[in-house]
């Protein structure tokens, strides 16, 4: 058995398709497939259903790629591990964040390339349930979002802060003059909003229905770029994380008012793989937010101008 086995295997679990994992792995599709019956063979067992493309996994083929992702984290943790050791760490952070904590994650990211100029980070944004499964898989290696709707034993969290909700609305609207407004004064006004597959427009569903209110946003996107632009415009208003408010100038002509009646806060942290020893590079992560004195002034200070 060689780890590069271990590798297409994996890359074939994510991908679902033979030359699509090849790709992946910078190896032709007959390298992988040859490599992965090689495997088959030095087991004993059959790992993946085929005809003439990739079918899926038999129940051991399943579990073998388990151990393979774990073999491969705890092969990447030895690497990150000794190069810490010889005082400069390096390796590749994979971070899943909600589409919601895209303001604050400069703050996390920036400080971090800067204290290890050899760490690389990748970003992808994702709905909770994906980042939940996909840190459970190894696929990523820490998430960034609501704790509330994280809801797993073997994943452990760290809070950052707790945020608020906002609207935000055209400067040209009358309740730009406001510093907050109630949820039944924000169901009145044109709405657009993420879709309903969204956990984040879930939580806004679910406060209007407490207020007995039923809104029928006229947009739907599934992005808060999309739907600030939409409000720049100044026909639509969206409710938002107040931490937007960090950045400054990000969506002109508009303003982001309170929501009260209720105010809701959400807590917002870091999550990821509740294993030990700790990834070193999650362990990195630590440090930085050890050394932070106070935290919330420092995730909620301004980062542009």
């Amino acid at each position: 058995m060689f780890l590069r086995q271990f590798e297409y295997l994996v890359a074939l679990s994510e991908k679902r398709h033979f030359g699509h994992a090849a790709a992946s792995c910078n190896v032709s599709q007959s390298g992988l497939s040859n490599a992965i019956r090689q495997l088959e063979d030095e087991l004993g067992i059959t790992i993946v259903l085929r005809d003439r493309k990739f079918l899926g996994f038999t129940d051991e083929g399943r579990r073998l790629v388990e151990w393979a992702q774990r073999l491969l984290v705890d092969r990447d943790t030895m690497l990150q591990e000794l190069s810490h050791m010889r005082g400069a760490l390096h390796g590749h952070l994979r971070l899943g964040a909600m589409p919601s904590s895209s303001p604050i994650l400069p703050h996390l990211t920036s400080k971090l390339t800067r204290r290890h100029p050899n760490l690389t980070i990748s970003i992808q944004f994702l709905a909770i349930g994906e980042i939940r499964r996909q840190i459970l898989n190894f696929e990523i290696d820490i998430g960034v979002g609501y704790l509330s709707l994280v809801g797993s034993q073997q994943i452990a969290m760290r809070l950052l802060y707790n945020d608020d909700m906002g609207l935000l609305v055209p400067r040209r609207s009358p309740l730009a003059d406001l510093d907050t407004v109630s949820w039944s004064e924000a169901a009145e006004v044109p709405l657009c909003l993420l879709p309903r597959t969204m956990e984040e427009r879930r939580i806004v569903d679910s406060v209007f229905a407490a207020q007995g209110l039923h809104i029928k946003p006229r947009i739907e996107a599934d992005s808060f770029v999309n739907l600030a632009f939409h409000v720049m415009q100044g026909d639509y208003s969206t409710v938002i994380a107040g931490h937007f408010r960090t950045v400054l100038g990000a969506f002109p002509n508009t303003k982001i008012i309170g929501l009260k009646s209720p105010r809701i806060q959400q807590q917002i942290g870091i999550f990821w793989f509740d294993k030990k020893p700790l990834l070193p590079l999650i362990g990195a992560v630590h440090d930085l937010l050890n050394e932070i004195d106070d935290v919330q002034n420092a995730w909620l200070a301004p980062i542009g101008g």
